[in-house]
């Protein structure tokens, strides 16, 4: 694409919204806000399809889509990848940003909206009037506008049913290879589906049922997935609560074992399976040198095969790591990508022997890069003692000799423009409006505050003045006390008064 000029955006091939800008604003919700720069196409060409590039989101593929005629414009989300059972639950808000003022945007708001393969698109045909575009200052002189894409409290939900076949008692060997599947579904770009060994795993000694989700593609690197299965239905359902747990490189994953029997959550030879899915991060693993060699370098691939190098700085009292983009030039011209990420160290525990992972200080980090840019490495503080690391049998060292670090890759968006451009300016000119909105609230919270403790204070006073004066006796007060009346001359403050 070429770059972006001051009379606006131009394209090899004219594009109807390009991917401008992308926040992460780590709340509770888990809200991600995508900036799109519409183009006059959107507005001027009604017969072009007007579909946005697919973004990835809550580990599906999204596009935008707007709807237009001659004097209505429309907008919807759609959910690219959908799976048969399964739904995909989001709050999602379209906002179509004002060039004037934040008070002025335009927005449409969607609460728990569900998408699946019958209903793969949530929106509106009739959002704004064209002529409204011009009229309320959202477009600019090329008729190009910033729309912004708010998605929120995603959640992914399988629905399986499984047949339980009847299982003869007599043949151990017979019932230890029995293994109950669900249908496949796809979250994560993977496929996966939850599998049920109702006499236990081979490979455990116990013969109580297991639970498993399986992950049938994507063998090219370990997953960690965070997942809740809930078997059966009514009274006799079982909950595994919400599990944390790394998928290996062969798609293998400790599960949950069951303390009751299948056939006691079974319904008539059926057993519902409810599958909900929160998040799936492909994890590289890198070997990572103690002592600086030029000869030895640490790398490892992300799940888009681009190449990045980790490196181990001993030189302070605790353990710092370094991360390098070392495929940058990979970038595509006039683009951002934005890349985040979690990094942990293994160790052995201590008491059993077993393998634990040790997050980095100040997670996640997150890093902007552009294909001519300079990568100096993102720094990453840990609280290991380096003294720690030089011990004899270390726990943190394979061989004595290498560190072993995992990243877990969360986000990587692809952004146009690598520059500062107008269109930022305006989001920029709404923060300083809303910074300035709240100090003025903030000032007039104050001042009313302040008016109502003086009230709460002068009515308190009025109050004691009032009990001491009942309580002393009636003839205390001469006889002429009530029949005096206030003069011209005279005046009580207003506690006095009461």
């Amino acid at each position: 694409m070429r770059k972006i000029t001051e009379g606006g955006c131009r394209t090899e091939k004219l594009a109807m919204a390009l991917l401008y800008r992308f926040s992460r604003l780590n709340d509770r919700s888990n809200t991600g806000v995508f900036t799109f720069i519409v183009t006059r196409s959107v507005t001027r060409d009604v017969h072009r399809d007007a579909t946005t590039k697919d973004f990835v989101f809550g580990y599906h593929r999204w596009a935008v889509s707007f709807t237009r005629t001659e004097k209505i414009l429309g907008v919807y989300l759609i959910l690219r990848n959908p799976s048969e059972d399964t739904k995909c639950y989001v709050d999602y808000t379209f906002t179509l940003l004002n060039r004037e003022h934040f008070s002025k945007n335009e927005v449409y708001p969607q609460k728990n909206a569900c998408f699946s393969v019958e209903e793969p698109a949530h929106g509106t045909s009739k959002w704004m009037l064209m002529s409204d575009l011009k009229s309320r200052r959202f477009t600019d002189e090329n008729w190009e506008f910033l729309m912004e894409l708010s998605i929120s409290n995603a959640m992914t939900v399988f629905e399986g049913l499984v047949k339980i076949p009847h299982v003869p008692h007599s043949s151990s060997g017979h019932k230890n290879r029995v293994k109950l599947e669900t249908s496949y579904f796809t979250f994560g770009n993977f496929e996966w589906n939850v599998s049920i060994l109702p006499h236990g795993d081979e490979a455990d000694t116990s013969t109580r049922p297991r639970v498993l989700l399986n992950r049938l593609t994507g063998f090219d690197h370990q997953c960690r997935v965070m997942y809740r299965v809930i078997l059966g239905e009514g009274e006799r359902k079982i909950d595994s609560g919400l599990l944390d747990q790394i998928s290996d490189m062969s798609g293998r994953i400790r599960g949950f074992s069951l303390r009751c029997q299948v056939p006691d959550i079974v319904r008539r030879t059926v057993l519902r399976v409810h599958t909900e899915m929160m998040c799936a991060n492909t994890i590289s693993e890198a070997k990572v040198p103690t002592t600086r060699d030029p000869n030895s370098t640490a790398n490892c691939y992300d799940r888009d095969k681009q190449g990045w190098c980790v490196e181990a700085d001993m030189e302070c009292e605790f353990l710092r790591l370094k991360l390098f983009y070392s495929d940058m030039h990979n970038v595509p011209r006039n683009h951002l990508r934005s890349v985040s990420w979690n990094a942990y160290v293994i160790r052995d525990h201590p008491s059993t022997g077993t393998k634990e992972s040790v997050i980095v200080m100040n997670a996640p980090h997150n890093s902007y890069y552009v294909q001519d840019g300079v990568d100096m490495g993102v720094i990453m503080e840990t609280n290991i003692p380096v003294r720690q690391v030089h011990e004899m049998n270390s726990a943190y060292l394979e061989n004595n000799t290498h560190l072993t670090v995992h990243i877990e890759w969360l986000e990587s968006v692809l952004l146009f423009s690598a520059l500062y451009h107008k269109y930022d300016d305006v989001c920029r000119i709404h923060g300083h409006q809303m910074k300035r909105e709240i100090t003025a609230l903030q000032l007039e919270n104050y001042s009313l505050e302040r008016q109502l403790f003086s009230y709460q204070k002068s009515l308190a006073v009025a109050q004691s003045r009032t009990q001491h004066s009942g309580d002393l006796e009636e003839d205390y007060y001469p006889d002429h006390y009530y029949e005096r009346s206030l003069s011209k001359e005279q005046s009580f403050s207003e506690s006095e008064y009461v």
